[in-house]
């Protein structure tokens, strides 16, 4: 989200059913927030006069089929939905309307690390976040001592943190 704000993104949605990162996003850039990719289709076509997104990304725990095509309803015409979860490797189907992807001009690509050049992109974001434009500290909801690891797992699972962080 950080990162689309930044960019200069005039809509930022977040979709989350979690009540608590719906509420923690607008902190890290959201526009709008949906629980649902449902209610988000309805929240962006009325955004975007109909026109849909120009970009979608995919950042669930782990990546299925389903996920790729409800995102890929959200695409706009000549627009990419890319897609930075990890699925399970046995997992090789999704269901897409060929028709759409081709007539509208969609692209459907995988990135891995947000396909970083690290010699530019580390010391661009650190740059970011000495400026305080890169909100990290603040992603950090909770802390854990090693000893109280099983509750920072019990709490991701809950959605419970934007991000947990382990003492040791």
């Amino acid at each position: 989200m950080q990162g689309a704000a930044l960019a200069g993104a005039r809509h930022v949605v977040l979709i989350d059913p979690s009540p608590f990162k719906r509420e923690q996003a607008k902190t890290f850039g959201a526009t709008h927030t949906a629980a649902s990719i449902e209610e988000a289709f309805s929240l962006v076509n009325d955004l975007t006069w109909g026109a849909l997104a120009d970009k979608v990304l995919i950042t669930v725990g782990v990546a299925s089929g389903a996920i790729i095509a409800q995102a890929m309803s959200l695409v706009a015409k000549g627009g990419t939905c890319v897609n930075v979860s990890v699925g399970d490797v046995s997992q090789t189907e999704t269901s897409l309307s060929l028709f759409d992807l081709t007539a509208l001009r969609k692209t459907l690509k995988g990135a891995w690390f947000g396909n970083a050049n690290i010699r530019f992109d580390i010391p661009h974001l650190l740059r970011l976040y000495m400026e305080g434009q890169l909100k990290l500290d603040e992603m950090i909801t909770r802390t854990y001592t090693l000893d109280q690891i099983n509750d920072g797992y019990a709490a991701m699972r809950k959605a419970e943190n934007v991000r947990g962080l382990v003492l040791y």
